[in-house]
C-alpha cells in the first residue's frame, strides 16, 4: 500500500467507534429496539484495530476497523436523524447535543491525562508537536493539520499520542455537513434521496480510487474519499426506514456470514500494500452492510456478536479506541528498550481497562441529562476547548516549553533540531519533488560548481560543504531526495519520482561544464538489503522498510530474488559513476556512514529522564556495522579505481579511533547524530573537513588551495606583529 507517512508504518489507520445509538434499524420495519450485534460489530473493528497498531501480524489488515466504523456510525446516526426528520421531530441542536455529550467528555478526559504524562517525559520538540496537534483536535480539523504535519522529518508516527483523531475530525466535518444536507433533501421521496446518496457516494469512492495513486496521503485523510463510507451506513438506514425486510433464516446466515467473512478476510490478509482506501476498502464496507442488513437473533452471526463479551466490548469500543493510542505512544516514550509482543498484549488489556473506567466514570455521567444539562454541556465543552486550545498555542509559541527541563536535556533536544538544517524547502520528498533547477544553492558568488547528491544522510553535509567551498570561490548545489540513493536507473520500490529525479540531476550534472565535482552519499545498506538496522544492543530502527529495485519505462521493476536485485542496482552504481567520471566530473563517494539504532539526542535525554548516568560515551559495535555494510562493501569494491574518483570512508573517522573496536556517537560532550543514523552539525563537519583535506591531497583544489593559503598568510603575519 502507498502509505501517507513515511516514518511511523502502523499508524496508517486509526478511527473513532461510531458515535450514535444502538437502538434504531433492525430487521423488519423501522422499530427502537436495542440491537446487540451492532455493539458486537464494533467490537469486532476495535480488537484488531488496537492489535494491529500494537504490531501482531495476524491482524495486518487490522486497520480496515475505521471503514466498519464509519459504515456503522452513518447507519446509526442517519436513522436517528431521518427517522426524526420524518416525523418533523429533528433539532439541529438536539442533534449537536447528543455529539458533544457522546465525544467531548472522553476525548478531554484522555487529553487531560496525556498532557499530565507528556509534560514529564516529552521533549520540546514532540511536546511542540502535542500542542500543535492539541489545537487541531479541538478545532476538529486534526485530520487536515495530519496530512500537512506527516511528512519524513515529522517524529514517528508511533509517539503522536493524538494521532488517532484524525479520523474523529471526519467524522465531525460530515456530521457538520450531513444534517444540513438531509434537512434539504428529506422532504422529498425517499427513492430521490437514496438515488442523490448513491450519485455522491459513488462520486467520492471514484476520488477515493483516484487520490489512492495520484495523492495517497490527502485521499486517505480528507473526508471527500472517505465520505463514501459513511454513506454506504446511511443508505443503509434510509431504505430500512418503514421497510419490511424479512428474509429467510438461510439466507440471513448466509448473507450474515458472507459479510463477516469479508471482514475478517480484510483483517487477516490486507497489509501496508493495499491502497487505501481505494476500491479495496469495498471489502469491509461491503461486509459490514450485509451484517447489519442481515444480522440478527434469528441467525448464527447475530447470535455470535450479541455474546455479552463482544457486546460488553462494544459498548467501551469509543473509549478503547481513545485510550489505546496515547497508551502505546507514552509506553514507547518512557521505555529505553523496544517493547515487545508480551508488552504491547498488557498495553492493550491497560487500554480496555482504561476505557471501562473513562465509559462508566466519564462518560455515562455526562450522558444523563439530568446530571449535566444541556447549557451546561455547552458552555463546558466551550470553556474547556477554549482552554485546550490556549494551553497548545503556548506550548508552540514556547517551542515545546523546554524550561521544564534542565540545560542538558535541552541541549540534547536543540540538536535533534538539526535535522531542520538546509533540509525544509530543500530536499525533495515522495509527492513533493522539487524541480532540478529549483533546487537550493549555495555561495552565490562561486562558479565552479559543487553538487551534493543523494538521500537525506546528504543534507547534514550541505552547510559544512558550502562553507569550506566558499573558501575556494565555488559553489554548492543540493541534490536530495528522501531515502532516494544517487544511482541511475535505480528508484525506490515504492515511489517512481525518485528514479525520475536521479535522471534529471544526472541530466543536470552531464550537461552543466559549471560542475567540477560531485559528492555522493547514500543509505546503502538500508535499501541493498531491504531490512531495517539492529545494533544488537538494543537500537533497532522502527521506520518501515525500503529497498531498492531497477527503474525503467517510468515503472519499478520489482525482482523477488534479493541477490539478484543487490547485483543489478550494484551495477547501476558503476554505470553512474562510470559516466560522470568519463565526462570529466571528479566524484567523491563517500561509503556508508555508520548508522547507530538508537535516536541519540532521544535516548540519552530518556536516561537523564530515568537518573541514568553513563560511565562511558554512548557508542555501538564496529563488528555489527561491517556485518550490516559487507553487501555494500562488496558492491563498492567493483567499482574500478580511476584519477577522478575519490572513495571516502566514514568509518575511518568514527570507528576504532577513541574507542576500539566501537563507532563514536558522541565526543568531549558532543553528539554525531541528530538522530539514529543523520549526521549532526558536529558530524557532518567532522566528515567535511576529511573530505576536504583528501581532495586538497588529490589536487583537485588546484590554484585555489594555493591561493587561499597566500590570502591567509598576511592575516598570520598581521596577527604575529600585533
Amino acid at each position: 500500500m502507498t502509505r501517507p507517512v513515511e516514518a511511523g508504518a502502523r499508524m496508517r489507520s486509526t478511527f473513532p467507534p461510531p458515535i450514535g445509538s444502538t437502538c434504531i434499524v433492525g430487521i423488519g420495519k423501522m422499530t427502537t429496539h436495542y440491537r446487540p450485534e451492532v455493539d458486537g460489530l464494533r467490537a469486532i473493528a476495535v480488537i484488531p484495530v488496537i492489535l494491529f497498531h500494537a504490531g501482531f501480524e495476524w491482524f495486518s489488515g487490522g486497520y480496515v476497523g475505521v471503514d466498519v466504523f464509519f459504515v456503522v456510525s452513518g447507519y446509526l446516526i442517519t436513522g436517528i436523524i431521518y427517522g426524526e426528520m420524518q416525523q418533523d421531530k429533528f433539532s439541529i441542536i438536539n442533534f449537536y447535543e447528543r455529539r458533544a455529550r457522546r465525544i467531548l467528555p472522553a476525548l478531554t478526559f484522555v487529553s487531560i491525562i496525556s498532557l499530565v504524562v507528556a509534560w514529564r517525559w516529552m521533549l520540546p520538540d514532540e511536546f511542540k508537536s502535542l500542542s500543535e496537534s492539541l489545537v487541531a483536535v479541538n478545532l476538529f480539523v486534526s485530520n487536515i493539520y495530519f496530512w500537512q504535519d506527516m511528512d519524513y522529518f515529522s517524529a514517528p508516527a508511533e509517539l503522536k499520542p493524538f494521532l488517532h483523531t484524525w479520523s474523529l475530525a471526519v467524522e465531525e466535518q460530515f456530521y457538520l455537513i450531513f444534517p444540513l444536507f438531509m434537512l434539504v433533501i428529506a422532504r422529498y421521496k425517499k427513492a430521490f434521496v437514496l438515488s442523490i446518496l448513491g450519485l455522491v457516494f459513488m462520486a467520492s469512492l471514484a476520488l477515493a480510487e483516484w487520490g489512492s495513486v495520484h495523492h495517497p496521503s490527502a485521499n486517505f485523510y480528507l473526508l471527500p474519499t472517505r465520505a463514501w463510507e459513511l454513506l454506504a451506513g446511511s443508505i443503509i438506514a434510509i431504505y430500512l426506514h418503514n421497510r419490511t425486510f424479512n428474509p429467510t433464516v438461510l439466507l440471513s446466515n448466509l448473507m450474515a456470514g458472507t459479510g463477516l467473512a469479508l471482514v475478517l478476510l480484510a483483517i487477516v490478509f490486507f497489509d501496508e500494500s493495499v491502497p487505501f482506501p481505494s476500491l479495496w476498502a469495498v471489502v469491509p464496507v461491503l461486509g459490514t452492510s450485509l451484517i447489519i442488513l442481515y444480522a440478527s437473533s434469528r441467525n448464527m452471526i447475530g447470535q455470535l456478536l450479541s455474546l455479552k463479551p463482544m457486546v460488553g466490548i462494544g459498548l467501551i469500543s469509543y473509549s478503547a479506541y481513545l485510550w489505546h493510542q496515547p497508551v502505546f505512544a507514552f509506553a514507547r516514550e518512557v521505555s529505553l528498550e523496544p517493547l515487545t509482543q508480551i508488552d504491547f498484549l498488557q498495553l492493550s488489556v491497560l487500554s480496555l481497562l482504561l476505557a471501562w473506567f473513562s465509559w462508566w466514570f466519564v462518560e455515562q455521567p455526562f450522558r444523563n441529562k439530568r446530571l449535566v444539562s444541556r447549557p451546561q454541556i455547552f458552555k463546558a465543552s466551550l470553556a474547556v476547548s477554549c482552554l485546550m486550545v490556549g494551553f497548545g498555542l503556548y506550548g508552540v509559541h514556547s517551542q515545546g516549553i523546554p524550561w521544564r527541563f534542565n540545560d542538558d536535556i535541552k541541549m540534547m533536544s536543540e540538536v535533534r533540531m538539526h535535522r531542520l538544517i538546509n533540509s525544509v524547502g530543500c530536499n525533495s520528498t515522495p509527492g513533493n519533488m522539487l524541480p532540478i533547477t529549483a533546487t537550493c544553492e549555495y555561495n552565490d558568488n562561486g562558479g565552479a560548481k559543487f553538487v551534493l547528491w543523494g538521500d537525506s544522510q546528504a543534507t547534514p553535509l550541505v552547510g559544512p560543504a558550502a562553507e569550506a567551498a566558499d573558501d575556494f570561490g565555488m559553489m554548492v548545489k543540493q541534490f536530495v531526495y528522501t531515502n532516494c540513493l544517487p544511482i541511475v536507473g535505480y528508484t525506490r520500490h515504492d515511489d517512481t519520482d525518485c528514479g525520475r529525479f536521479n535522471q534529471k540531476a544526472m541530466d543536470y550534472i552531464i550537461g552543466n561544464e559549471d560542475v567540477e565535482m560531485v559528492i555522493m552519499l547514500g543509505r546503502y545498506p538500508f535499501q541493498l538489503e531491504g531490512e531495517l538496522y539492529d545494533n544488537g544492543e538494543g537500537g533497532m530502527a522502527e521506520e518501515r522498510q525500503i529497498y531498492a529495485v531497477p527503474y525503467s519505462d517510468n515503472d519499478a521493476q520489482m525482482i523477488d530474488e534479493t541477490s539478484q536485485r543487490i547485483e543489478i542496482v550494484g551495477g547501476l552504481l558503476r554505470n553512474t559513476i562510470d559516466r560522470l567520471v568519463e565526462d570529466g566530473k571528479r566524484v567523491i563517494l563517500i561509503y556508508p556512514v555508520p548508522e547507530v539504532g538508537w535516536d541519540v539526542p532521544y535516548f540519552l535525554a530518556k536516561e537523564k529522564l530515568h537518573g541514568i548516568e553513563r560511565d562511558a560515551p554512548l557508542s555501538t559495535s564496529y563488528e555489527v556495522f561491517k556485518e550490516r555494510t559487507a553487501t555494500t562493501y562488496e558492491q563498492f569494491s567493483r567499482i574500478g579505481d580511476h584519477a577522478n574518483l575519490l572513495k571516502i570512508e566514514p568509518s575511518s573517522i568514527f570507528c576504532n579511533s577513541d574507542f576500539p573496536g566501537r563507532c563514536a556517537v558522541e565526543l568531549s560532550g558532543n553528539l554525531l547524530y541528530y538522530d539514529d543514523n543523520h549526521l549532526s552539525v558536529q558530524g557532518a563537519e567532522l566528515l567535511m573537513d576529511h573530505v576536504f583535506k583528501k581532495i586538497d591531497d588529490k589536487g583537485w583544489l588546484g590554484d585555489r588551495a594555493e591561493k587561499l593559503k597566500l590570502a591567509e598568510q598576511p592575516e598570520k603575519q598581521s596577527g604575529n606583529e600585533g
